[in-house]
């Protein structure tokens, strides 16, 4: 399954290069405009749950942004992202399910409980 090169090109200008984190962010964002629509201002509201790369797909596709305070930062540490559509209260929350990651699952498992310890 292939992402549309020009959403690609759009979210890597906006991130600075191109990742795996950001392809997840793509995804996410893709699912929103199909079913949230492309709005102005601050119509869609993004909640995301991380601070990894791919949140400045959902930034650079969606229009969602801080400044604007429709994107809202929750770090929980999860690939995940709701949605929501202010005119008639349509959300969602998608969440990438921890087998995308294959093998590196457990290390990543490792590294972020690490992370955990050295901010608390």
């Amino acid at each position: 399954m292939t992402i549309d090169p020009v959403l690609v090109k759009q979210a890597t200008d906006f991130h600075g290069h191109w990742c795996p984190g950001l392809a997840i962010g793509i995804r996410a964002a893709e699912w929103a405009l199909k079913e949230m629509g492309k709005t102005p201002d601050e119509e869609i509201v993004a909640v995301v749950e991380t601070d990894m790369c791919g949140v400045d797909a959902i930034q650079s596709l969606t229009g969602c942004t801080f400044g604007k305070g429709n994107l809202i930062h929750k770090d929980y540490g999860k690939s995940a992202f709701t949605f929501y559509r202010r005119q008639d209260g349509k959300a969602a929350r998608l969440v990438a399910r921890p087998e995308i990651y294959g093998e590196a699952r457990v290390t990543l498992g490792r590294l972020h409980k690490k992370m955990e310890g050295e901010r608390g």
